[in-house]
């Protein structure tokens, strides 16, 4: 059984945790979520490993992850702040809210009371996402009481962390595992306004250096053309390097608004 997240998220891999995670490096004891999202993938290796490291570049959805671990105070504040499933203003005002003055616990309700439950966020960093006509209910609930239980007895394995994936770096790194699930170049993810042109290249050398240094690293991406037409070249120039790779079975049809004639594929990239 696999432990799903506290909230949706705009590329979680949960559906696809029974074909990555068999694939991880467990002969290291370091495991390091670069680009957590959802933390659906690090969550369901709190006892895999020795110690884990959690990073996102947006510091609030590591603060929801982190306040959950440490005590129920942000839940509490995340079911106070949600607004009513049929009350569009309550959700506008607490959007507004949110980007003058953003917390944690306003961006979760925010995420539980949006379209489709997908967070998505402008150049600026603002969420912008539209109202959902949906709220916290007792299917988040269910979800909070598990991911609660299963990941607190290991709250002192973990280290969150908030910065742009770049800047994450280690003084040894032959213990490492590193999962790497960033934007998808080129997808019409929501997230993906916070990934700019230049980080393709930074994450190519990233994964390079790791290599070089020892550590491990798992990449997830798009093989193949998207609907736009256009492919994700780190991953084309991944796979002429020549490092291993496996095709994951997945079927995006059901969720793309349009139908994608290219069958572009999700597979995951690795150095070991």
């Amino acid at each position: 059984m696999y432990i799903n997240g506290v909230m949706n998220y705009t590329g979680s891999k949960f559906k696809l945790l029974e074909q990555i995670l068999p694939e991880m490096d467990y002969n290291k004891s370091y495991f390091v979520d670069l680009f957590a999202g959802s933390f659906v993938v690090g969550a369901n290796l709190v006892d895999k490993y020795d110690k884990l490291l959690i990073n996102d570049i947006v510091s609030d959805i590591i603060g929801i992850h982190k306040g959950i671990i440490e005590s129920d105070d942000i839940i509490k504040e995340m079911i106070k702040l949600s607004p009513n499933k049929e009350n569009k203003d309550e959700y506008l005002n607490l959007r507004k809210s949110y980007n003058i003055e953003p917390t944690p616990a306003k961006l979760w309700a925010l995420m539980l009371s949006c379209t489709n439950n997908l967070s998505r966020f402008n150049k600026k960093g603002e969420f912008n996402q539209t109202w959902g006509k949906r709220s916290y209910n007792n299917n988040t609930k269910k979800k909070i009481e598990e991911f609660v239980n299963h990941v607190r007895p290991h709250k002192d394995k973990l280290i969150f962390t908030s910065k742009h994936f770049n800047d994450v770096r280690f003084n040894n790194y032959k213990d490492i595992m590193v999962y790497i699930d960033s934007p998808y170049t080129g997808t019409e993810a929501g997230y993906s306004g916070l990934w700019k042109n230049e980080d393709d290249l930074l994450l190519y050398n990233y994964c390079k250096m790791l290599d070089k240094n020892g550590a491990s690293f798992m990449l997830s991406g798009i093989l193949g053309e998207h609907k736009n037409g256009k492919r994700w070249e780190l991953i084309d120039k991944l796979i002429q390097d020549n490092y291993r790779y496996k095709i994951l079975k997945c079927n995006y049809e059901k969720v793309a608004k349009i139908k994608n004639e290219k069958k572009s594929q999700e597979i995951i990239i690795m150095n070991y």
